[in-house]
Formats: structure tokens, C-alpha cells, sequence
């Protein structure tokens, strides 16, 4: 697949059928190719005037849905590259990411703009949400989607690039209807397009922190090539055809459905409901659906409560972002048609994706460790004489920001590969996947150890089968005198907010008091014994414990 070709498929196929509904949002909203075509083009010449050009960083929080797939695609027809930003990152480990990512445009919803100060800034206080200062990226231009708030920084509007880009194509539609004599006006409009720029497939098209610390932040490359190649992946592996629907909220999986004619059904709620998402199953006549492993158990648990079953129409349920539980599997086999063919996704944001397994395969394997199923092609995967897992292909990223090339992935997991099938043994780090989110713990703890009565501070997550994600568990070690219950306290006020707050995705589920093991002569805290010191203590019995609502 070529750099240029994404539009020019999704182009072809609204030429074909210019009235078939092309994306789906919850509420209720659509929009045909032939539109859906229009909004890009438009997007893509109300920026371009704008002085947008290729390799423009462009920092963006928008959430999925219509207006999201438009402005992606129009900065990637540009050459700009995406940054992806989870505006619930704390303020430092934020300041961090803008010195080293350095955007030129800043493209998000209304509210994060306006979040730092003011009357919205109060009011998002009150309800225990705080947003990154998204509005106070100095040097950038700024796109909104939503209204203008007081507090946001000067903005154009998303409406108002798609005027001015109808505006721009009117003027030059004169031209291209001579050109074509006979063909209808509908026809004119889609064939339009914007001039590509011209870009190697090598120039830098996305661009993704996943770890570091605020001194270093930690940021993943992936050129138009890499990412070609993910979404040829992807694509292939969905076996989509014209009419499919495809639920999910990932562009790397709404892509491939719109590159082959498929529907894209986009779940608009910010906080997964299970119930939900069985009516938008049933209601969409969903046949193809990504879930990570906590929503595909919300799923599971809607089902048990009113007695449904996924529908009939979903024929291929994709899992993925977090570890998959042979026994969780087993349970959700039983809400899920015969004919419907589960499978787990392996892969990492430097490599996507790597391996796949069925759920039947899950559910039968009785060795040792993970298994995560059979390399999917287009990756070479193998395992170094220390354990580790080193993966290496075309969709692999180029390199983290500011260091050299890379030419293997060393993933930081333990593995084997047995009858070609890859089995996790283990992370060589401590970092913690709870739902779809990486936690570094190393990045958390330092700031919790500023919190005063705080001597020392460790993070470890605990695999609960119930929920199939992880729990975390803040484990404070008191400075001498400190009073537990106040100390709890503190630390929960702590970690929430002010300028020690943890990122969103962070916050423990549970705060306890207790002496931190060391390991060896090193006097390093043991993360192993103290699992195995909190897993020896029922949860009734953690005196100390504070449960974080």
C-alpha cells in the first residue's frame, strides 16, 4: 500500500455507491463516502491554506468519531505527523512531552483547550477531572472541535475549515466539470481530491509517547511506511468485506474497515457501558468488534445480567491491549454465537500486531506462561539467549525521539516459541497493562514519595479474574511518627490533584500503609516478595487499606 493511497481507496469506494453510510457514531449520527469524502477534501484545503506543510507536528486530542477521522486524514494526506495526547497526563510529565515533541498545531476538543483556568477549570475540579494544559502550548495554532470557551486560546473551528475548504472546492469546480463532460455532480465532488504532498515513506507520520520519565520522555516513531504496513495488517487480518459493519474506537482498526468498503460503527461514550455496547451490537448489526480485555468483560457481565447473547451478526471478535485469561475465556465463550470466531491480539506500540491465538487455543493450552498464538505475517520474531522476546518486520517502528535507528524490538518480555507459537513467560520490567493502558510504575513513584509522611513508595498491579484487568495498589512505607489513617488521606488527596497528581490512568484502586521488602545487598524494594506479602493478606484484613472509590 502507498503512501498516498488511503484516500484514493476510500475515494474509489464512494464512487462506486456515493449514498452508503460510511461511519456510524452511537448517537445516532452518519455520514455517506460521498460526504465523509467531501469533509476530508475540504479538511485537507482549508488546512493547506492555512499553512499547514508536511512534517508539521500536529499534538491531538480528539475523541474518536466523524470529526476525528476527518482531520486525521486530511494531516496525513498533508505529511503532517500525528501526536496522539491522553489529555489526563499530569501537567510535569505534559511540559515534559511538548519540550521534546515540539507541536506546531494543537488540534482537541473545545474543553480541553479551555481546562487550566476559569470557570470550566473549577468546575471540572469539583467533579474530580483535571486536563493537561492542551490550551497553553506556546508556538502552536489551534484547532477546536466543540464551541469556543472562555479561558481556550484563539482557534479556528473544525465547521469553519470545512467552509472554507467547500469554499475553495466551488471555485475550482467549474474547472473540473468541463474536464469531465457527462458525469454527474456528485461524481464531480468526489473525484476532486487535494494534491498529496510529495513524501518519502520513510518521513515521520506518527508519533506516540509510551514511557520515560519527565526528564526523558519516551516516544515512539512510526513512519507512513510502518504505518502502511499496520494497516495492511490489520486489514487483512479482519477480512472485511462492503458489508461489514465494524465496531470499534481504535483508527488503526476504523481504517482498515473504510479501506475496504466496510461500515464503522464508533461507540461514543467516554466510560465503556457493557449494556451498551450489546444494544449497539444488536441495533448496528454488528459482524466484526475490537474490545479490550476489561471492556469485553463489562461485555460478559451485561450479558449475564439480562440474559442476552451477542447477536447473531458478529461473526469476529477481536481482544487485545491487556493480558487475556484462559478462565475469563472460557466464561465469555458462553454470551457468544458458535459461529463467532474469537481471537487475542498481541502486539506493542514500537510493533502492531504481532501474534494472534483463537480463543479455542487460549482455552486448551495447558503449558506453562501465556500463549499468544502464531506470528502474524509480516513480523520475524525470536528469542535472544537471555529470554527476551526481540521482534523485528515491516510494520516495526523507526526509532524513539531523539535516539538512533532501530532495526529489532526488544519487547521486555520473557518468551519461548514452541511449534511456531510464541508463549509469554514473564516481563523483564514491572510495568503494569491495566485496561489499555501502559503503567510505568517507576514513572508514579517518585512523586508519591514527595508526599509528606511518605518514605518510601511502590506501585504493583494484581490480576483479578473477576474483572479480567488489573487492580492497582498503592503501597506506602510511613515516615517514622506518621499516622496511617491521616497519611492515607493525604496521599489520596495527593495523588488526585495538585502538583503531584498521578496521570488518570494511574490512580490507584487501593492505598496501604506498610513496610516496603528490599532485595539483597542492592536494598532495592523486591516487587516479587511484596506481591507475595499482599497475596498472603485477605483483603478484609488490610486494616490500613483505604479503598479508593
Amino acid at each position: 500500500m502507498s503512501t498516498a493511497s488511503w484516500i484514493s481507496t476510500i475515494r474509489a469506494h464512494a464512487l462506486r455507491s456515493p449514498g452508503t453510510t460510511a461511519v456510524t457514531e452511537s448517537g445516532g449520527s452518519s455520514v455517506t463516502r460521498e460526504e465523509l469524502v467531501e469533509r476530508i477534501d475540504s479538511a485537507v484545503r482549508a488546512l493547506r491554506d492555512r499553512g499547514m506543510r508536511a512534517g508539521d507536528p500536529v499534538l491531538f486530542s480528539v475523541r474518536p468519531g466523524v470529526s476525528a477521522i476527518v482531520l486525521v486524514l486530511a494531516v496525513h494526506e498533508l505529511g503532517g505527523v500525528l501526536l496522539p495526547m491522553d489529555p489526563g497526563v499530569s501537567d510535569t510529565l505534559f511540559d515534559a512531552r511538548m519540550a521534546t515533541l515540539r507541536p506546531r498545531w494543537v488540534f482537541a476538543e473545545s474543553l480541553l483547550l479551555a481546562a487550566p483556568s476559569g470557570f470550566v477549570a473549577r468546575l471540572l475540579r469539583s467533579r474530580g477531572m483535571h486536563f493537561a494544559p492542551l490550551g497553553r502550548v506556546q508556538g502552536a495554532r489551534f484547532v477546536r472541535v466543540g464551541p469556543q470557551l472562555p479561558g481556550a486560546p484563539p482557534s479556528v473551528s473544525y465547521r469553519r475549515l470545512l467552509r472554507e475548504g467547500k469554499r475553495a472546492q466551488r471555485l475550482e469546480r467549474s474547472d473540473a466539470a468541463t474536464a469531465i463532460p457527462g458525469s454527474s455532480a456528485a461524481s464531480h465532488r468526489i473525484r476532486e481530491g487535494a494534491v498529496t504532498s510529495e513524501l518519502t515513506d520513510d518521513a515521520a507520520s506518527f508519533i506516540v509517547c509510551t514511557s520515560g520519565t519527565t526528564a526523558s520522555p519516551k516516544a515512539v516513531i512510526h513512519t507512513r511506511r510502518s504505518l502502511d504496513a499496520i494497516i495492511a495488517a490489520v486489514q487483512g487480518e479482519l477480512a472485511l468485506t462492503s458489508t461489514d459493519t465494524m465496531c470499534a474506537r481504535d483508527l488503526h482498526l476504523i481504517l482498515p474497515a473504510l479501506l475496504a468498503g466496510a461500515r464503522a460503527v464508533i461507540p461514543g461514550d467516554r466510560e465503556f457501558s457493557g449494556a451498551r455496547a450489546l444494544a449497539l451490537f444488536h441495533r448496528e448489526h454488528v459482524t466484526h468488534a475490537f474490545l479490550v480485555t476489561r471492556d469485553c468483560r463489562l461485555l460478559l457481565d451485561a450479558c449475564l445480567a439480562s440474559g442476552k447473547r451477542v447477536p447473531d451478526t458478529v461473526r469476529s471478535l477481536m481482544i487485545g491491549a491487556a493480558p487475556v485469561r484462559a478462565a475469563f475465556l472460557s466464561r465469555l465463550a458462553e454470551v457468544l454465537p458458535p459461529h463467532t470466531v474469537a481471537w487475542c491480539v498481541y502486539g506493542a506500540t514500537e510493533v502492531l500486531p504481532v501474534a494472534r491465538v483463537s480463543l479455542r487455543e487460549k482455552v486448551e493450552y495447558d503449558g506453562p506462561g501465556d500463549l499468544v498464538g502464531t506470528p502474524i505475517p509480516g513480523v520475524n520474531v525470536r528469542v535472544d539467549g537471555d529470554g527476551h522476546l526481540c521482534i523485528s518486520g515491516d510494520r516495526m517502528f523507526a526509532g524513539y525521539v531523539g535516539e538512533p535507528p532501530v532495526l529489532e524490538h526488544r519487547s521486555g518480555d520473557l518468551a519461548s516459541i514452541s511449534g511456531g507459537r510464541v508463549v509469554l513467560l514473564g516481563r523483564t520490567s514491572d510495568m503494569i497493562i491495566r485496561g489499555e493502558h501502559n503503567i510505568y510504575p517507576a514513572l508514579y513513584e517518585p512523586l508519591v514519595e514527595q508526599t509528606p509522611g511518605v518514605r518510601r513508595a511502590a506501585l504493583v498491579g494484581d490480576f483479578d479474574a473477576a474483572l479480567a484487568d488489573e487492580r492497582l495498589i498503592l503501597v506506602v512505607e510511613p515516615e517514622a511518627g506518621a499516622d496511617p489513617a491521616a497519611l492515607i488521606a493525604r496521599v489520596q488527596e495527593s495523588v488526585r490533584s495538585g502538583p503531584l497528581r498521578l496521570d488518570s490512568s494511574a490512580q490507584p484502586d487501593r492505598i496501604v500503609i506498610a513496610s516496603l521488602p528490599e532485595s539483597g545487598r542492592s536494598h532495592k524494594i523486591d516487587k516479587s516478595a511484596l506481591r507475595r506479602k499482599l497475596g498472603l493478606t485477605a483483603a478484609g484484613e488490610l486494616a490500613t487499606g483505604f479503598a479508593v472509590p
